[in-house]
């Protein structure tokens, strides 16, 4: 766990989360560093259903992706980026509007390649989705160049105040 990392100002609350995670409804509820994972819930409200009144399949990839991602970012300093380069989501309940709960792990890391896995359930522990995805991880860079990891940290925090609601 890298405690300067980003991920761990935006569960403090020193900084806000991301416009994504926000529409989303997402909440961090724990982290076991040992096993690399993550407990999260999301808030899905009814902007994020379709016609019958489920929430749609792609906001639950969504609600995944903010899962296994943050896995990864528990575990990296402000000056590195994890991209998701492959994701397969299994749907295997219909999710309805309320309280979602996810969890994410890495499941395998080797250099700059990570293997994810991630689910989401009811309150009553019906499983809803199931994922696996693959990230690349490398150096935050702008215009081809790495940012060092002190200005990463501004950068990021800037770009999350700037897209806050007002």
């Amino acid at each position: 766990m890298v405690r300067d990392a980003i991920f761990w100002k935006v569960v403090s609350g020193e900084l806000p989360t991301s416009p994504a995670a926000t529409l989303l409804g997402w909440k961090f509820l724990d982290y076991d560093e040992a096993a690399r994972r993550i407990h999260v819930a999301f808030d899905a409200n009814h902007a994020l259903t379709n016609p019958v009144g489920n929430i749609q399949g792609g906001l639950l990839s969504a609600m995944l992706d903010d899962c296994m991602g943050p896995a990864i970012y528990a575990g990296l300093p402000p000056d590195r980026i994890a991209v998701t380069i492959e994701s397969k989501t299994s749907f295997v309940n219909a999710a309805v509007p309320g309280r979602i709960l996810g969890c994410g792990q890495i499941e395998h890391s080797k250099g700059s390649i990570a293997f994810t896995s991630g689910w989401l359930s009811d309150e009553s522990g019906k499983v809803l989705a199931r994922a696996t995805a693959t990230f690349r991880m490398g150096n935050l860079r702008w215009k081809g160049l790495a940012i060092p990891r002190g200005l990463a940290r501004h950068m990021v925090a800037r770009r999350l105040r700037a897209a806050r609601p007002a």
